[in-house]
């Protein structure tokens, strides 16, 4: 019996005492007026619990900054598990795994070309998204609905230039463009910062001049800018990652959703539960539920014609079960 009682108290002082599983999310960037980033902070507090420690920290917008803030974090050595974001930073998080190979990292909402034993990292399909968004720009751009014109002309303004925009997002809003009317014409901007809406107001509004009806915003806070010109000429604009119909409704048409904050949940969740294929990458979409957009909103509802919404379902579950045309 001495044994036995023995045996519970050692084992009940394990449970009492055992150690956290310590996740640090290192924000490339801030929370306050991120829609990604409150997402994120959303879905990582979530996977908080008794077993499950979670600490945010944002390193603000200065990108030449990030691999050391990174690389301070793991020195720390109090975190078991490191997770950071965007297609900015493989390369950064590929070189601080390599100095601290003991911790484990993920990348989200990016892709690590040569991932290594301590590193993980999923992706999403932009191209899935940014086809979407492309389809309803151009079949809004051609609808003849009150704010549009003859030219069949649809803009995109991006926050910065980086790999995922040039070779996958752009090409991919033009190809759903494309696939409405080969006639469209698709306008290019790049603002130069994430948290410039002056600079944004000012793109929007040669892309305006230039006759575009629907702007697609994949710029950050530097949107806004663009949205409060789409709705002083009574123009349209398109947004991503979160829904932001509500910010002005009757302006911003549609939201293609990055459901990231369901994503980091769930990987922090497996990762505490030893469940993450480290060395590995992959890549998340609509099939896995974390591409979507605002079809079911009530002012999507009320602003989209129906033949529009109609066709923008369709397209939708085609991909679901086909994946994406090709050119």
């Amino acid at each position: 019996m001495k044994i036995i009682l023995n045996v519970l108290v050692i084992a009940l002082s394990i449970t009492v005492f055992a150690t956290p599983f310590r996740v640090g999310v290192m924000i490339t960037g801030e929370i306050g007026g991120n829609a990604i980033y409150e997402l994120v902070q959303k879905g990582a507090l979530e996977a908080a619990s008794d077993s499950i420690e979670v600490r945010i920290v944002e390193a603000g917008y200065n990108q030449s900054r990030w691999e050391s803030h990174l690389r301070g974090m793991a020195a720390t050595g109090r975190y078991d598990l490191l997770i950071t974001f965007t297609e900015g930073m493989p390369s950064s998080v590929r070189n601080v795994a390599l100095a601290f190979p003991d911790t484990k990292f993920v990348l989200l909402d990016g892709a690590i070309d040569s991932p290594l034993p301590n590193t993980y990292s999923v992706a999403f399909r932009d191209d899935e998204m940014t086809f979407l968004a492309g389809l309803l720009a151009g079949m809004i751009t051609t609808s003849g609905i009150p704010g549009t014109n003859s030219q069949k002309t649809v803009g995109l303004i991006a926050g910065d230039t980086y790999p995922a925009m040039n070779n996958i997002m752009r090409p991919s809003y033009e190809l759903g463009l494309k696939t409405v009317d080969q006639d469209a014409n698709l306008l290019f901007g790049i603002v130069g910062s994430w948290s410039d809406p002056t600079r944004g107001k000012e793109l929007a509004s040669r892309q305006f001049e230039s006759g575009a009806d629907v702007i697609l915003l994949i710029a950050g806070g530097s949107g806004i800018g663009a949205i409060e010109e789409a709705a002083r000429r009574g123009k349209y604009v398109l947004t991503v990652d979160s829904n932001s119909i509500h910010l002005n409704p009757g302006v911003i048409l549609a939201s293609f959703l990055k459901h990231i904050d369901l994503l980091i949940r769930e990987t922090i969740t497996r990762a505490s539960k030893g469940e993450i294929a480290y060395g590995t990458n992959q890549r998340v979409g609509i099939v896995e539920g974390m591409i979507d957009f605002t079809h079911d909103d009530p002012d999507y509802i009320k602003n989209v014609p129906e033949d529009i919404r109609v066709k923008m379902l369709q397209w939708y579950e085609y991909i679901e079960e086909n994946g994406l045309p090709t050119r």
